[in-house]
């Protein structure tokens, strides 16, 4: 004998719990479409696109012209005639020429008689004067003049040392030579700047200086010249 189990009885445990999720979703996913129904139709309408406006561009009419009348051209003045001169009428009489005075005859001068005294002999014109000599030359100013050229070239041809540069050391040499047509001889110290480098460039400055030929009045003489040479570190 066989038993017939309910229909409930017979499905399985986890068909039940399925069909309770389904039915969930189904009822959430109703609720869904409603609230997105109601939220549409709430909505207010979109107000109808802005009709096209025409706008039409007139051009505005020009101004009438204005015509001015022309002023009338001006008249004439009458030409005034000037009243005609009276004419005059000059009466020419010919009178005749007067006669040529007559032509003075011109005599020749007579011919002067030769002279019979002897002529004198002239005297022949004096000699002219002898040339000035030119005045002698002050040789002291000379002297002096030329002395101020060999100082300024001795002073150009100064090398100051190295070592006094350095230590600072300023001082001027007494220098005395002989001097003959751009060539000097016997140079030595007559009074020492109490360096002995400043002494000894003072020295070579003198034997090496490029000097000026002397004077015409000075030249092939033996001069003798003492002369200061100076050290200034400003002017190095």
């Amino acid at each position: 004998m066989s038993a017939t189990l309910p229909s409930h009885a017979a499905r399985e445990p986890g068909e039940g719990r399925r069909w309770a999720t389904a039915t969930a979703l189904a009822l959430l996913i109703e609720l869904l479409v409603l609230a997105a129904l109601a939220w549409w139709s709430s909505r207010p309408a979109p107000p109808p696109p802005p009709q096209p406006v025409e706008i039409t561009l007139t051009q505005p009419k020009p101004p009438p012209k204005v015509v001015t009348p022309k002023p009338p051209p001006p008249k004439p003045k009458p030409k005034v005639l000037p009243k005609p001169k009276p004419r005059v009428v000059h009466h020419v009489v010919h009178h005749p020429p007067p006669p040529a005075p007559p032509k003075p005859r011109i005599q020749p001068p007579p011919t002067p008689a030769p002279a019979t005294r002897p002529t004198m002999p002239v005297a022949p014109p004096p000699p002219p004067p002898p040339p000035r000599k030119p005045p002698k030359a002050d040789v002291a100013a000379l002297r002096m003049s030329f002395e101020a050229l060999l100082r300024e070239a001795v002073q150009d041809a100064v090398h100051y040392p190295e070592s006094a540069r350095l230590m600072q050391v300023e001082g001027r040499t007494l220098v005395g030579f002989t001097f003959i047509d751009g060539r000097v001889s016997q140079v030595h110290v007559v009074k020492s700047s109490g360096v002995p480098s400043l002494d000894s460039a003072a020295l070579r400055a003198v034997r090496t200086a490029p000097y000026p030929q002397p004077p015409a009045a000075l030249a092939g003489h033996a001069l003798s010249f003492v002369i200061w040479v100076r050290f200034h570190l400003s002017n190095n």
